[in-house]
């Protein structure tokens, strides 16, 4: 089996653990690096008709199925139902999304905001809340959670922390600040995330930025290239919101602002070390003056774990078996 062929049925078994059927397109630019699965590293383009060769020959072979242009494997063919199914929510969800986030441009120092996790993929349910990856400015990470937090909570928006299940509610575990825009924490589980990001607002320099500062998800992801246009929903910009967001700027980009930071800095990491949560295993929790992360409970280890076992039952050895991103 060459690799190409490997590199289709490895990222088949990675969206299987998902419960997504996928495209043409969607194998071609999710496609996993043939170089996570051999020696011998790919070279030059893998091109759509390709992967459609590759497609054809292992639909022939009874290794994949497919149903109106969706590919599967495992004969999971109810997979392209729930899509269908998960889609037509991620559209409704959207809806709220957006009609909450645009009063967000308000935020100070908030630079940028994308959607994450199963809203981006459309891999939605009823249940599903609003993952967000916020960029805030350099220096006012702690004004910038402070705010938007207040904003959401305004609108009855904001997931809280004991919150088991929150449905169409912003779960903001995930800021950086527009300095320091590389994610540090590299596994094929974080790579297939953040490719799917979505911009919600987000100036297109920094969206540029932000995934030139990654280069290190193509290690993963061998076609992955940025959106060159926005084709995503998006919020319209409001000249009168981002007006409010300049003048909160403006009165606090001084020595009052800086007081203001360190306060909310204190009184925040205060909160995060005294949560017993913070501490347990299974997760990853991040509080520094560049990044705020809480994933507590991460699903990327037994993602992790299930494509490896995924890989073994289809035939294919890698050098090395993926590893999750580092957390404790």
């Amino acid at each position: 089996m060459n690799d190409y062929r490997n590199s289709v049925l490895a990222t088949l078994a990675y969206y299987d653990i998902l419960d997504v059927s996928l495209t043409l397109f969607e194998v071609h630019r999710f496609l996993v690096n043939p170089a996570r699965l051999s020696k011998i590293p790919a070279r030059g383009p893998i091109t759509w008709k390709q992967i459609d060769e590759e497609l054809q020959t292992l639909v022939k072979l009874g290794v994949v199925q497919t149903k109106n242009g969706f590919y599967f494997i495992f004969n999971r063919h109810w997979l392209y139902d729930l899509r269908i199914e998960r889609e037509k929510i991620a559209a409704q969800k959207w809806k709220k999304l957006l009609r909450t986030a645009r009063w967000f441009q308000a935020v100070p120092y908030l630079r940028g905001m994308l959607a994450s996790g199963s809203m981006a993929l459309g891999n939605t349910n009823k249940e599903s809340d609003f993952d967000v990856l916020v960029i805030a400015a350099s220096g006012r990470i702690y004004t910038c959670r402070a705010f938007l937090s207040l904003a959401a909570s305004l609108f009855r928006a904001r997931r809280k922390r004991f919150d088991k299940v929150a449905p169409d509610k912003f779960c903001f575990n995930h800021h950086i600040t527009d300095a320091s825009m590389t994610i540090s924490h590299e596994s094929l589980y974080n790579a297939q995330t953040y490719i799917h990001l979505k911009p919600i607002f987000i100036d297109r320099r920094l969206f540029e930025e932000f995934y030139s500062s990654n280069s290190w998800l193509n290690k993963y992801i061998y076609n992955f290239q940025p959106a060159n246009h926005f084709v995503h929903r998006s919020v319209k910009p409001n000249v009168f919101l981002r007006f409010v967001a300049s003048f909160g700027e403006l009165f606090l980009n001084n020595k009052l602002g800086d007081w203001v930071e360190r306060l909310l800095k204190n009184y925040q990491q205060k909160r995060i070390k005294a949560n017993p949560v913070t501490h347990e295993r299974g997760g990853r929790i991040v509080f520094n003056d560049n990044e705020l992360e809480f994933h507590p409970h991460s699903f990327e280890g037994k993602v992790i774990e299930k494509y490896n076992n995924s890989l073994r039952s289809l035939g294919i050895i890698p050098p090395e078996e993926e590893r999750d991103s580092g957390l404790i």
